[in-house]
């Protein structure tokens, strides 16, 4: 077989553009961390990347809608606390007034209830990032309205219901809210209050039955603040598990994605001294000519 001149420069160029071909995609190695910066890389490699990457991102999101839904239920806890304070403190102004108060006195005591009454009401109103965390569905509207006059509590009649479902897991929901009529039983609650002030308003002394009302709300407000901090003990065990979970994903994603440092640099060390070989053979064979053959 016969070796012209023309076979040996294509020879020399093509293993040369190789070389360089090699260095480009190892210094790009190096310079990203990555092994596999396109599909022709490594097609299985490739493929196994984009599947574990999905999921490392669906679960990124979950992990968001967790830590999204423990503040809401944290917030929602620590207003059904402070709901609790200002029912204790009805529950003290009524034994008060029981208990050996002046019967000229109950008026001032009413006025003090109708001041729990506001702080009872506003609370229950809180918002949340923007948002009235008992208002159901509806949380750009406030749940519960007290009248200018103070005589009544309305829920809102476009609805205080309804529940909010953040995506935790794959195929499982949990809802991150309670309403307006779970937590205060719609506005039954401040009713009561409003029927207590009322009375002794007109001068009349609370009864046992009262103060018992009163304490069947904190008790039932107690047991709802329970709930929220069990799903937000829920939540946690969520949370610790999608970050375990992650841990292990993004192990797997390295062991196809991430590149052997060590070895591209070895790689890219020897790839450039065999285009430096490759470079010095041809600029001793490209020169010559026929002439060079004949002296």
């Amino acid at each position: 077989m016969r070796v012209t001149e023309n076979n040996i420069v294509s020879s020399l160029l093509l293993n040369i553009n190789s070389s360089r071909e090699q260095i480009t995609k190892l210094q790009s190695q190096l310079a990203s961390g990555k092994r596999v910066l396109k599909p022709s890389d490594d097609p299985q490699a490739a493929d196994s990347i984009l599947r574990l990457q999905a999921v490392i991102d669906r679960n990124e999101q979950y992990l968001k809608n967790v830590a999204d839904g423990q503040a809401v239920l944290a917030e929602t806890s620590t207003v059904l606390d402070g709901f609790m304070s200002i029912m204790q403190d009805v529950k003290s102004e009524l034994i008060n007034a029981s208990n050996g108060s002046r019967q000229e006195a109950l008026p001032v005591q009413a006025n003090r209830l109708d001041q729990l009454l506001t702080q009872a009401v506003e609370i229950a109103n809180t918002k949340f990032n923007g948002k009235y965390i008992f208002a159901g569905t509806n949380t750009l509207e406030a749940p519960f309205v007290l009248a200018a006059d103070h005589s009544t509590v309305t829920a809102n009649p476009n609805g205080i219901t309804g529940s909010i479902n953040y995506d935790v897991a794959e195929g499982s929901t949990q809802t991150v809210n309670m309403d307006g009529q779970e937590a205060f039983q719609g506005a039954q609650f401040f009713t009561t209050v409003i029927q207590l002030r009322d009375k002794l308003a007109s001068s009349q002394f609370p009864a046992i039955g009262d103060v018992e009302s009163v304490t069947a709300i904190i008790d039932y407000v107690l047991g709802k603040a329970s709930k929220a901090g069990s799903i937000s003990q829920g939540m946690d065990a969520m949370q610790i598990h999608l970050d375990e979970q992650q841990t292990q994903l993004r192990g797997l994603l390295s062991i196809d994605q991430d590149a052997d440092v060590a070895q591209a640099a070895l790689q890219l060390k020897q790839n450039e001294l065999m285009l430096d070989a490759a470079l010095n053979t041809g600029a001793r064979i490209l020169p010559k000519s026929l002439l060079d053959f004949l002296r």
